[in-house]
């Protein structure tokens, strides 16, 4: 009887050591206690999206395709050896060029943001040469190098190549090579400034397209692109 007793005056004090601990266990789990890992920030501690504005971004001076004149301008950054950018040129792009650019609705500027290798800055040495030289040859010459690329620093892609290429299209390879060597520091500042114009617009990959004060980053289906430019067309 004694024993039982015990026990009996036991089991009471039992439980509620057990529910303490039990409800210890779920104040540190999820209660007020502070957690010993990180937590996912929440949203008004992510950082502040970057506004963007394409009446802000340079374009005198850029290679261009379509009207000077034409209502809307498009800004692209890419790099020529960028996979992605190729998806982008030969889906987007393309069907852009159809329905706007030569329907004179669109200027697409193209900027540098060459960051693959030393090809990379070869292309973009040559794009600038190529503006020079034979603008009107440009979007030409532009859809052949992505017909080009191969795989990143894959083997295609020196400034022998890209001149043999140049040349094929019948676009003056000797005055592109001489303007790639004469004007390569001048060059090269344009396409440093171009990089760190996209930096700073929130791009930090290829492509990424600015439309309006929309940012549009990686290879987006036309749909995409198409929306935007027709939002911005209704403004006019």
């Amino acid at each position: 009887m004694e024993n039982s007793t015990k026990n009996s005056m036991m089991m009471p004090a039992a439980l509620v050591i057990a529910a303490g601990l039990i409800a210890a266990a779920i104040i540190f789990k999820g209660g007020t206690t502070a957690p010993t890992v990180a937590t996912v920030p929440t949203q008004a501690q992510q950082p502040t999206a970057i506004a963007v504005d394409i009446t802000k971004i340079k374009t005198d001076g850029e290679p261009f395709i379509g009207k000077i004149d034409a209502p809307v301008t498009v800004a692209l950054w890419a790099d020529y050896q960028c996979p992605f950018c190729k998806r982008f040129d030969q889906d987007a792009v393309k069907q852009l060029m159809t329905d706007y650019v030569n329907t004179g609705k669109v200027k697409l500027v193209f900027k540098d943001f060459s960051f693959l290798g030393a090809d990379s800055d070869t292309a973009g040495l040559a794009a600038r040469a190529v503006w020079e030289a034979a603008p009107d040859k440009f979007a030409q010459w532009h859809e052949a190098m992505y017909g080009k690329q191969d795989t990143e620093n894959g083997g295609w892609g020196n400034k022998d190549d890209i001149l043999a290429l140049t040349k094929s299209l019948g676009i003056d390879a000797t005055k592109v090579a001489q303007l790639m060597t004469d004007k390569a520091t001048e060059y090269q500042k344009l396409m440093d400034a171009d990089k760190a114009e996209g930096s700073a617009n929130g791009i930090n990959g290829t492509p990424g397209t600015i439309i309006g004060k929309q940012l549009l980053s990686g290879a987006q289906p036309y749909s995409a692109v198409k929306q935007l430019v027709e939002a911005e067309l209704q403004k006019k």
